[in-house]
């Protein structure tokens, strides 16, 4: 699904959004980790940030990229059942949308108003968001995504 929507010679963006301690809170970090690992890097224009609960600190950065695309991958509670995963294409998430204290609406808003391409949100429902607690197996289904997950995954569009 997210495959589709990538193409050659352009610079994308992926951008963790979460609480690591805060059981599924910390899905969007996973993803960024577990990308890492797969070698997906900027040599083929993919970017990752790490943003946890401060994913303000690397607005600019992520500016100066130039990105044609930004994907915030996070925990989202949008009413889904827990590891439920959907992708919006440059949505004004409700509040309360996000679990972080800044929300998402936020970001868009400073992304568009920087002009960065098209803006994505990856939610990932989550189950728990309790303190001490690791992420949900719900949540662990799609933490670790390949090339073809990124092109077949579960996720069904709601862009």
């Amino acid at each position: 699904m997210i495959k589709s929507l990538l193409s050659e010679n352009e610079k994308i963006v992926f951008l963790g959004i979460g609480n690591p301690l805060r059981g599924d809170d910390g899905v969007g970090c996973r993803f960024i980790r577990e990308l890492k690992k797969k070698k997906f890097d900027r040599k083929r224009g993919i970017y990752l940030f790490n943003g946890e609960q401060l994913p303000e600190n690397y607005l600019e950065p992520i500016v100066k990229v130039k990105p044609s695309k930004v994907f915030l991958v996070d925990a989202v509670d949008f009413g889904g059942n827990p590891g439920e995963i959907k992708l919006l294409r440059e949505a004004n998430p409700p509040p309360g949308f996000s679990t972080h204290t800044l929300s998402l609406s936020l970001l868009l808003e400073y992304f568009k108003k920087n002009q960065i391409g098209e803006i994505f949100i990856i939610g990932i429902q989550p189950k728990n968001i309790k303190w001490g607690d690791g992420l949900s197996k719900d949540c662990l289904l799609y933490t670790s995504p390949s090339p073809r997950d990124l092109s077949t995954s579960r996720m069904p569009s709601s862009a």
